[in-house]
């Protein structure tokens, strides 16, 4: 179910816009009760010419927030999550893959290729995550990448870049981090992407993906 027909009613009431003009030009506060934040912030996000941050005090209010967003603003939205360590009492490491997946969506949304923005993404995060640090700017971008059908590139050097950044390769992509390579046909499976892709190219160029 959707209420984003219920948003143009707040967009267009006078208090909001009075507020919305104050928060435009100044560092104005504005106390929003708890149950309407929700409702409050997917008006804005209709209405703000940035991205939104999102900041709650518990990691709980996190997932709910994440939850009720897509209902006000639809399916699609840019939302997501800046997750925090989630370490279970038997595992050494802090950060499991989906929180590390959650936070590579973050910084790429906020950081678009060619600084070509379509779509400003509302980042729902807690006190805990913002906490941790994480891939400075100019790394994450360095490090980043984008391939599209039609670029040409040398095979080995491009698979070398991957592993030189963690990637893995493997007879079967499976997990995130992983690629494989059949001649022609690399499979990889980003950290921030939800499926992996099928890369085929023709020579050195990107025939399909």
């Amino acid at each position: 179910m959707h209420l984003t027909g219920l948003l143009r009613l707040l967009r267009d009431h006078p208090t909001f816009q009075h507020q919305l003009e104050h928060l435009q030009n100044t560092d104005l506060a504005v106390n929003v009760i708890r149950s309407a934040r929700p409702f409050v912030l997917a008006a804005l996000t209709e209405t703000w010419d940035g991205p939104i941050l999102y900041l709650t005090a518990r990691v709980k209010r996190t997932y709910d927030i994440t939850g009720q967003l897509p209902v006000w603003l639809g399916d699609a939205a840019h939302i997501t999550r800046f997750a925090e360590p989630a370490a279970k009492f038997y595992e050494w490491a802090l950060w499991g893959e989906s929180a590390i997946r959650h936070r590579l969506e973050t910084l790429t949304a906020l950081m678009p290729a060619n600084d070509q923005v379509t779509q400003w993404p509302v980042v729902v995060t807690s006190a805990r995550a913002v906490m941790q640090r994480t891939l400075p700017v100019n790394q994450f971008r360095r490090r980043s990448s984008m391939l599209k059908i039609g670029d040409r590139y040398v095979l080995d050097k491009l698979l070398a870049d991957w592993i030189a950044i963690g990637y893995e390769a493997t007879p079967i992509v499976i997990e995130p981090g992983s690629f494989s390579r059949r001649g022609g046909v690399i499979d990889i499976y980003p950290v921030a992407a939800e499926q992996p892709v099928r890369i085929e190219f023709f020579d050195d160029e990107i025939d399909s993906l």
